[in-house]
């Protein structure tokens, strides 16, 4: 009897050793596509399947808002926006102390990675003179969409399909916020761009200089 409980508890603690974290697996292995996007239930009944579900955009919001809590010289304060592919809103958070404006960049930040199919910050390098950017204002504005040529909005793409974006404004690291949290919630990303790469006015970061 005692040599079997010797062995079954030998067996968990192994187990317990061995087997990887859910933290370990999510950063190390990308979500599979179907795990993060609406239900077939869900798909038969709006008749659209690549789009984030709600649990996934939630956990994104939570990791932000975790990222602000604990980020270097924080807490940071965030205006968090997951959109679906149509620009609707599937989850959002405003923390205590985001002023007006940096509410409505993050999610116009949120609306040029889906509009342009790139990070807010490839468009604003792109599009990086005074010329460049008043040619493009009002485009996507008809359609719900935005050109903001400020750091901070992410296309979410698992297995090449567009299933959102992510838009952080108000904050002082809106870019790093975005890729932090999608790196925890649905494995490995695309790397962030370096900062300070010509992203124009606001800089690299996309905070409250440049929100």
């Amino acid at each position: 009897m005692m040599k079997t409980l010797l062995g079954i508890g030998l067996a968990v603690v192994a187990g317990a050793v061995l087997a990887p974290s859910t933290a370990a697996a999510q950063g190390n292995t990308p979500m599979p596509l179907a795990k993060a996007v609406v239900s077939n239930e869900v798909a038969a009944r709006t008749l659209f399947k690549y789009q984030i579900n709600a649990t996934v955009a939630r956990q994104l919001v939570d990791a932000c808002v975790e990222f602000a809590r604990n980020q270097q010289g924080g807490p940071g304060n965030y205006a968090i926006f997951v959109l679906a592919p149509n620009g609707d809103i599937v989850d959002a958070h405003v923390m205590d102390g985001v002023v007006p404006i940096g509410v409505e960049t993050g999610l116009m930040k949120a609306k040029t990675a889906l509009y342009a199919r790139t990070p807010s910050r490839a468009v604003a390098e792109r599009f990086a003179t005074v010329e460049g950017r008043l040619i493009r204002t009002d485009l996507g504005r008809e359609s719900g969409l935005s050109y903001y040529f400020v750091p901070g909005g992410v296309p979410i793409v698992l297995e090449n399909q567009l299933i959102g974006a992510i838009g952080i404004g108000g904050g002082n690291m809106d870019e790093p916020c975005a890729y932090s949290a999608l790196q925890k919630v649905l494995g490995i990303q695309p790397p962030p761009p370096s900062e300070g790469r010509g992203a124009g006015p606001g800089g690299g970061r996309g905070g409250r200089g440049g929100q």
